[in-house]
């Protein structure tokens, strides 16, 4: 196998870590915490005049920023906004804008993020692919979510189950997000009860090719299920997975299977997986602990599906008080 190196780094990452290795058992997961503590160091290269005038806008102001662009809040003269996500990197694959593309035009749901146009803009640097979303005001969970703070069991009830409702909406069109973690979900308006889905740039469509193709260790490790880790084809059980792991941690302050002071293997990372997470809070409702432990189980087969998830979820925000 050629070797693998694969380092990832996003502006609110939980969980940047780097994985190098010739063979599955030679790579390494490592990073200090799965919150990236250098989040807040983001640097922005555009303008907002240069914004402005790529959109057509009289305003614009930065998001946020990452290896391959920025996003930035497009005002308008109505007073709308929507947010514009320019493509600087010369290296971004375009495959993965197409998949982003594809997979957001295939799924319309109030708890995955509307994508308005795809289109070309033109820079003093040269014309950039972009996407014009809508706005989501609100931050993402880690804007929300202060290190080692705990959300009450209600909000993440409510909060899950806005996640599963879009990820529902995503596989019943074969879609798999892939990488559903903390700053790829978006908070309407500071509303645990309103999630949404962002960036589906490493959606995957389920169609024969994509099943048969070799598998690729793509996603964010914090998050990712132990079949992902052995490098097996994500499937819509890995997004249930990723989920769980972002419902525990809202319950506990802390990731449910990884403490961040060690370096570990990816075999070494399964198995600390397949022994179970770390318990919740005796507050947590009884109900709400079995589902978020469901969530999380090694195997695809005993986690259900994002609707077994969302639907049961329902009834445990309708009996928490």
């Amino acid at each position: 196998m050629a070797e693998l190196e694969m380092v990832q780094r996003s502006k609110r990452s939980l969980g940047g870590f780097s994985v190098r290795g010739k063979m599955n058992d030679d790579i390494v997961l490592s990073g200090a915490s799965y919150r990236d503590e250098d989040a807040g160091a983001t640097t922005f290269t555009l303008t907002p005049e240069e914004v402005e005038a790529a959109f057509g806008v009289p305003s614009a102001k930065p998001l946020g920023a990452g290896a391959f662009g920025e996003t930035w809040r497009l005002d308008y003269a109505d007073g709308t906004h929507r947010a514009g996500k320019v493509i600087l990197s010369p290296t971004y694959p375009t495959e993965r804008l197409a998949r982003e593309v594809e997979g957001l035009r295939r799924v319309s749901n109030p708890h995955v993020v509307a994508l308005h146009d795809a289109r070309t803009v033109s820079l003093p640097r040269g014309d950039r692919a972009a996407l014009v979303f809508e706005y989501i005001a609100g931050g993402d969970v880690d804007a929300n979510l202060p290190a080692g703070a705990r959300v009450g069991a209600r909000d993440v009830a409510g909060f899950a189950r806005g996640v599963l409702v879009g990820l529902e909406a995503l596989h019943a069109v074969d879609t798999v997000h892939r990488d559903v973690k903390p700053a790829n979900i978006a908070v309407r308006d500071g509303d645990w009860n309103r999630p949404v889905l962002l960036d589906l740039g490493l959606a995957r469509v389920l169609d024969r090719a994509s099943i048969t193709a070799y598998p690729a260790l793509m996603g964010t490790a914090w998050f990712m299920a132990p079949e992902q880790l052995r490098q097996e084809r994500a499937r819509k059980a890995a997004d249930v997975f990723a989920v769980g792991v972002v419902a525990h941690l809202m319950l506990t302050g802390k990731h449910p299977f990884f403490d961040g002071a060690q370096n570990l293997s990816l075999t070494e990372a399964v198995r600390l997986i397949e022994a179970g997470p770390a318990p919740l809070p005796a507050t947590v409702p009884a109900a709400l602990g079995d589902i978020v432990r469901r969530l999380v189980h090694p195997d695809p087969a005993d986690r259900g599906s994002a609707r077994r998830g969302a639907k049961d979820l329902t009834d445990v925000v309708a009996a928490i008080t």
